[in-house]
């Protein structure tokens, strides 16, 4: 009996504090702000910290609300909201009225896309710049048993919460780093090794991601190419308007991996996952890029997705378009039982927020990589 209220305990606790945020549309919170222009920095924060967005924050739009409200505080929560949110739909006003291009039409926009992968990012010339990272999680509450005594006992328990039940404490920054990423002879290198797209959720400051130079837009079209992509919608981008196409990739077809933390131990696996790629449709450079992996047993209560943004940068006295923002996601229990999941145990969300900045030549070493061939894959066809 004592065992089932423990657990009652734990749960009603957790979902108490995971239903505090307040649900706003892009719209209301664009009125919540346009009514909090003079007030104080701390003001605005305090007053949009508890709310939660249900649709995507373009680019344009949070640069925005970032001009308006430059304060540090107001920074770190909008990022929190539109990194939070960056998986989303967004909201339909935010969405182009052009009309749909015909299946012809979005199978050479596909195209195109394929060769800017395949192609144009091997003729970047060999640079480095930095990873700037602001690392953000919650600490989810807790209770722990004393058998001893039978007793519970809670990390950081105080007056009014649940005896042996931790104090729940909201998504907040966790720490910054910033570390210099190379980019030589078409690889992206960490540690002077080759980076291959995956996302880890046990390394300092929590979560890690590689890839976004060029790795994961070779992946995800490859891997399209054998699952399912279709037409999404018109964006408005930084450069203009792009089409979005909407994409799934099945577990047997994936390239995608993930380093699941078990206790002390890790396990790499290749979800099946889904996402969005958005291209230039006049010249078929990829603008954003989503992947979103769908577990299965016995880790589907884990969660990871990944978003790049790309724009045009300065490199060596000429622009070419290379990441300039990334967001990771990860949710993952906070405990391992032998080599799987405690399915008693809460969640944790990690999340990253990165710029790419500071973009250099390699002058000693610049050159242009040459096409030797054409890519054996076939370019993703666009599902009717």
């Amino acid at each position: 009996m004592s065992r089932i209220i423990l657990l009652l305990l734990l749960t009603i606790g957790i979902a108490v504090h995971a239903n505090a945020a307040r649900p706003v549309t892009v719209a209301q919170l664009n009125q919540l702000l346009a009514a909090a222009h003079g007030q104080s920095d701390r003001k605005v924060a305090g007053q949009i910290a508890a709310l939660e967005l249900t649709e995507r924050a373009s680019s344009l739009r949070l640069a925005r609300w970032e001009t308006e409200f430059p304060g540090h505080r107001c920074h770190e929560v909008l990022t929190q909201l539109a990194d939070a949110a960056a998986f989303l739909d967004l909201p339909t006003s935010d969405m182009p009225a052009n009309p749909q291009p015909d299946f012809d039409a979005q199978k050479a926009m596909l195209a195109k896309a394929v060769d800017y992968a395949n192609k144009t990012i091997t003729r970047l010339p060999n640079f480095y710049a930095t990873r700037q990272t602001e690392h953000y999680e919650d600490n989810p509450a807790q209770e722990t048993i004393d058998r001893s005594n039978s007793t519970m006992i809670g990390r950081g328990a105080r007056m009014g919460m649940s005896p042996g039940q931790s104090e729940y404490v909201p998504m907040h920054s966790f720490g910054q780093s910033s570390v210099t990423v190379s980019y030589r002879d078409g690889y992206e290198l960490v540690n002077s090794k080759r980076a291959n797209i995956s996302a880890q959720g046990s390394s300092v400051p929590g979560l890690t991601t590689t890839g976004e130079f060029g790795p994961i837009l070779a992946l995800v079209l490859r891997d399209a190419a054998n699952g399912k992509i279709m037409w999404a919608h018109w964006e408005e981008g930084v450069n203009g308007i792009e089409a979005v196409f909407r994409y799934a990739v099945s577990q047997g077809q994936s390239g995608y991996t993930v380093t699941i933390p078990l206790g002390a131990r890790t396990h790499q696996v290749d979800p099946a996952y889904h996402g969005e790629i958005a291209i230039d449709p006049n010249t078929g450079s990829i603008m954003r890029i989503t992947v979103v992996a769908n577990f299965q047993y016995p880790y589907q209560r884990a969660y990871t997705a990944i978003a790049v943004e790309y724009g045009n940068v300065a490199i060596g006295g000429t622009t070419y378009i290379c990441p300039v923002k990334s967001v990771a996601i990860s949710r993952m229990p906070t405990a391992a039982v032998g080599d799987e999941f405690d399915y008693a145990a809460p969640l944790q969300t990690q999340m990253n927020d990165v710029a790419f900045i500071q973009y250099h030549l390699f002058r000693s070493e610049s050159r242009i990589v040459p096409v030797t061939g054409e890519s054996d894959e076939p370019p993703p066809q666009p599902t009717h």
